[in-house]
């Protein structure tokens, strides 16, 4: 891979690498141990997240010296009770685990009330970046230690051994005396125990820790992927903790190769697929060959580990799985190969700088639309934002007084910076810019689609990295940015607040960074240029009127929110709250609750709502104007309720078409394409040497009936 990618063996991205694993790693041994035994761990992932929410949560009150152990306490509960209803109710380990999952995801929103935890003492953060040997932080060095630990407990204890027994042939364990109660409640309890110390390390290395439930399904996904593939076996009774370090650093490598190449999350994903489906029916392949040789006389058996009978086929080493791990790193490299080969020939030439780059009228870009027909930027200072003082204490406030959210709506506006690169003011023209995306999504593509165009227009060379709503992804991926040493990162952040260790050591790096789209926590717009994105809290105060007006200022109204752990999280949920306070206080906020943006979740909560408050709801708030619209639209239609008054975050087609129908009032003008647009222009701004505000709104517009037109065909 390094011919193609020349970072991809620097000393920078090795480190990243063995720090990307230590999160799978650890959780990973635990895992390991509970598949040894012939059980299986669901809650694996959720456990991650709770433990390092609450590592992080009781930072401030115990220090790390208390809340890493309490998380880790409440790990290994999780593990007892597992082990509980596993060993005394005799109830299927995949059942028992994926009802605690559920509780434990639960529990984890409950305390974050949905949101994310993080604060602002860095210094156990740098230490475990710091590498105190080449290439090994002390992060990767806990990692190999526990590796190391249970891989000899494993190999060269009594106990450890047993567990090879019970799991695979509980009958001999009894015959033998051994309690197969016991090793089963001790393999749920370690399996939690280094589930919470995986959440713990990862909550302590970036200083927070966010409540989106695609950490911890990627957590479980990848640990599970690199188990079977490192030769444990889902039967019980085989399996090795060190072969499973190097499946998680195999997975890791790959995807970070992937990374380099520029390649989507969608490829790696492809690729792990690719890679788990081969080795489970390389497994059962080998199993049913074994199976025909079960009962043949005791030197056939020798006969056949020394190759004498089925010429050519695995021999018992491989019956044993051991032999899945090489035939992994083969397929690892193949895959590899065929990625480099992609690359070299059919990958689209870089954006080359233009002819009349030195002429070109940079005013001009103005003049460029979208595929909504309309522009994809306007000049700057056409509108202004009137910054009210803040309180001395705004969480000491109502959560319906707009002061109390303050420090959200206005992040940036007041923030001390730290002290920034200089800019080069040579212009954008054959500059070099890494994008972070948050995800995918139709607004993303619609995103990219904008930030492109006015690359081009400009010159300037990009990168796009798509972090999969995935916070431990997309920490990597800022490592791997920052080995490449552009001239600069653009930042999409998965988290506001989980984002602030990574603007931080982008800016530590020395590398300009603009934050753009979701609105970073305060802490976090220390350390970046400037953030440019949607005004939510003004366009939904504009939307929120028209939404009082329609229905009289009276009646009651619940909110969809959006995903937790986002900016709109908030932002579309006390905007119009606290603005319907003021302006039509007779107005009632009956429920509010997020549904992750799903059309079918949607449909069932507003169907509930429905159901629950009758005539008594008369309007809905929606985060967003595709999947949630969706689901809206639908469980109105089967309640047979037309004269619900709908407003929402828009504009996406979905949203549009229903404007156009009169089953909406009215949805937010938030072009993405002039989103992605507007970070790269503040970019190649930068570059030229002007001084940007410290935020950059796009223009703000409420879209009605009445003008829906204007603004097809809709960008997605």
């Amino acid at each position: 891979m390094s011919l193609f990618a020349p970072n991809f063996l620097s000393v920078h991205n090795v480190t990243t690498i063995l720090k990307g694993a230590s999160l799978n790693a650890v959780v990973a041994v635990g895992f390991t141990l509970v598949m040894i035994l012939g059980q299986l761990d669901l809650s694996i992932g959720a456990v991650v997240m709770l433990c390092g929410m609450l590592a992080v949560g009781l930072q401030p009150q115990l220090g790390w010296s208390g809340s890493i152990p309490v998380s880790l306490a409440a790990g290994a509960m999780v593990g007892l009770v597992n082990g509980v209803f596993v060993v005394k109710a005799r109830i299927n380990s995949f059942i028992v685990t994926l009802g605690t999952m559920t509780i434990v995801m639960g529990l984890t929103h409950l305390y974050s009330e949905g949101g994310s935890k993080a604060i602002d003492d860095f210094r156990l953060a740098d230490w475990l970046d710091r590498p105190v040997l080449p290439l090994l932080p002390p992060m990767a060095l806990i990692t190999l230690l526990l590796v190391a630990v249970f891989t000899v407990f494993l190999a060269k204890t009594r106990p450890g051994r047993n567990f090879f027994l019970v799991g695979g042939s509980p009958e001999a364990a009894w015959l033998a005396g051994l309690n197969r109660d016991r090793y089963l409640m001790a393999g749920f309890i370690l399996c939690g125990l280094t589930a919470a110390a995986g959440g713990a390390l990862f909550a302590a290395s970036q200083s927070s820790m966010t409540s989106s439930a695609v950490l911890g399904s990627r957590t479980l996904m990848t640990v599970l992927a690199a188990v079977i593939i490192g030769g444990t076996l889902m039967t019980g009774g085989k399996g090795s903790v060190l072969k499973s370090y190097f499946a998680v650093l195999l997975l890791n490598t790959l995807f970070n190769g992937i990374g380099c190449f520029g390649l989507g999350f969608e490829v790696q994903i492809f690729a792990n697929g690719l890679i788990l489906a081969v080795v489970v029916l390389y497994e059962a392949w080998a199993l049913h060959r074994q199976e025909l040789l079960q009962g043949q006389r005791p030197d056939l058996m020798q006969e056949v580990r020394d190759g004498a009978v089925f010429p050519g086929e695995p021999c018992a080493k491989a019956f044993r799985g051991r032999g899945r791990l090489a035939a992994a790193i083969a397929l690892v490299a193949g895959i590899a190969a065929v990625v480099m080969l992609v690359v070299a020939f059919l990958q689209v030439p870089a954006i080359t700088v233009p002819e009349d780059a030195q002429i070109r009228n940079w005013d001009d870009v103005y003049s460029l639309k979208g595929t909504d027909n309309q522009p994809y930027l306007l000049p700057p200072g056409l509108a202004k934002t009137d910054i009210p003082e803040r309180p001395a204490d705004p969480k000491a406030l109502p959560e319906t007084d707009k002061l109390h959210w303050w420090d959200i709506e206005y992040a940036g506006w007041k923030v001390e910076k730290a002290a920034m690169p200089v800019s080069p003011g040579d212009g954008p023209q054959g500059k070099r810019v890494v994008l972070l995306k948050a995800g995918d999504h139709p607004y993303w593509t619609a995103y990219v689609r904008g930030f492109t165009a006015i690359a081009d227009f400009y010159g300037m060379r990009i990168k796009v990295y798509n972090g999969n709503w995935n916070m431990d992804l997309q920490a990597q991926q800022a490592d791997q940015a920052i080995n490449e040493r552009p001239d600069m990162i653009i930042l999409a952040p998965v988290d506001a607040t989980g984002c602030t260790p990574l603007l931080r050591k982008i800016h530590r790096a020395g590398i300009p960074c603009i934050a753009s789209n979701t609105t970073p926590c305060d802490e976090a717009m220390k350390y970046c240029i400037a953030w440019t994105g949607p005004d939510d809290w003004g366009q939904f105060r504009m939307l929120a009127r028209a939404f009082a007006d329609a229905l009289g200022k009276q009646g009651g109204y619940a909110v969809i929110r959006h995903m937790p752990g986002s900016s709109p999280f908030f932002s579309r949920t006390f905007a119009p709250i606290t603005e319907l306070r003021e302006y039509a206080p007779d107005m009632s906020l009956l429920a509010m609750d997020t549904t992750n943006l799903e059309a079918e979740a949607t449909m069932q909560m507003v169907g509930a709502w429905l159901s629950k408050f009758g005539p008594e709801l008369k309007g809905l708030i929606l985060a967003g104007d595709d999947f949630p619209m969706t689901g809206t639209l639908e469980a109105l239609k089967k309640a047979g309720r037309g004269d619900v008054v709908i407003i929402a975050a828009g504009n996406s087609k979905t949203g549009m078409d229903s404007v156009k129908a009169g089953e909406t009032l009215a949805i937010t003008y938030q072009s993405a394409e002039g989103d992605g647009a507007l970070a790269v222009h503040a970019a190649a701004r930068w570059f030229r040497g002007e001084t940007l505000d410290p935020v950059v709104y796009l223009p703000r517009h409420v879209i009605t009936r009445e003008d829906v037109d204007q603004f097809m065909p809709a960008q997605w």
